[in-house]
């Protein structure tokens, strides 16, 4: 028996996510949810799955996996559909795992006065490819450059008040959770990382966003980081606890995590972060609420909070970074 109450929760929600995550950033992906909400077989079908395996980004990330390419909506349908049998599995077995390393530009901003080493955690950290802020050198806008000319480039539009670190922070240990670490020496993460970036605003494959995660890879491979199996609302403690004998002051940071977590569990790790000895960064979705509200960022836009304090407005690809004082409000 079709449950029609949960198809039409796929269809709004595939609607929604045109509206909110994809126009502006992704006119391709933007079509194919669309074309995906108004496709009563397709939404059928993905209404039986559980809630967090409806994503947009995990169905056309395991869909290109299997094969599908970058193509109009009325050209990928009958093949989504006719490969349902080989994604389905795909998204029940993987997770929404983008590593864009161009976040840490957007991270980098809020620990810009922390000095000397640190001991960095990583929640949600995937492959832990943005465990690495010391490995890339970064431009903030015209002359405005942090690190060495020698690393590879991160750049982000940061508006004239975000302050900038005199150098990438000293990294004593790095470490992260995942529910689903992945390794980065496994050619099978390297394939599901790419797959999971969208395509640019031409509608094809982003070649820079995709050498991003080859590079990203490249470096994790070269040093490894000590990321683990487990959930971020009962192993970080211990694991910020291990991370704190190796540095005096430990940064545990993340972005776009939390949305997949329950509020109640938000709100748990939320009260976590404020009682033990860290430096709490966050770059979240708007509507999430993690400390203060932030009633100057759109419904699209990340929310950047230093121990749940927000301090800018971000791009959730790390493409831009508006410190609040630059926000008009």
């Amino acid at each position: 028996m079709h449950d029609v109450a949960e198809e039409s929760s796929v269809s709004r929600s595939y609607r929604r996510w045109a509206e909110v995550e994809a126009d502006g950033r992704s006119p391709r992906y933007a079509e194919w949810a669309r074309g995906v909400a108004a496709d009563a077989e397709l939404c059928r079908a993905l209404a039986g799955l559980e809630p967090l395996k409806r994503q947009p980004n995990l169905l056309f990330a395991a869909a290109r996996l299997e094969g599908v390419p970058l193509q109009p909506w009325d050209d990928v349908r009958d093949l989504i559909a006719g490969a349902w049998d080989r994604i389905r599995p795909t998204m029940l077995a993987r997770m929404t795992q983008t590593n864009e390393a161009r976040r840490m530009a957007t991270l980098l901003p809020a620990i810009a006065d922390v000095r000397g080493p640190i001991a960095l955690v990583e929640v949600g950290a995937s492959a832990g490819l943005c465990l690495y802020p010391d490995r890339w050198r970064y431009r903030f806008g015209p002359g405005r450059y942090v690190g060495d000319a020698s690393l590879p480039l991160l750049e982000t539009d940061a508006s004239p008040s975000t302050p900038l670190p005199e150098a990438p922070p000293e990294i004593a240990w790095r470490g992260g959770l995942d529910l689903q670490p992945l390794d980065p020496g496994d050619p099978g993460t390297r394939a599901w990382l790419e797959a999971l970036v969208w395509p640019d605003a031409s509608g094809v494959v982003d070649g820079a966003r995709v050498d991003r995660v080859r590079t990203a890879i490249a470096i994790a491979r070269r040093e490894p980081a000590h990321v683990r199996r487990g959930d971020l609302t009962t192993d970080a403690r211990a694991l910020v606890a291990e991370a704190a004998r190796h540095a005096p002051t430990v940064v545990v940071w993340h972005s776009a995590v939390l949305a997949y977590v329950s509020a109640y569990e938000r709100a748990a790790f939320a009260d976590l972060m404020g009682e033990l000895p860290v430096t709490w960064v966050a770059n979240e979705g708007a509507s999430l609420e993690l400390g203060p509200p932030a009633p100057w960022a759109g419904p699209g836009d990340f929310v950047l909070r230093r121990d749940a304090e927000p301090v800018a407005v971000t791009d959730p690809h790390g493409a831009s970074v508006t410190w609040l004082d630059d926000i008009s409000r």
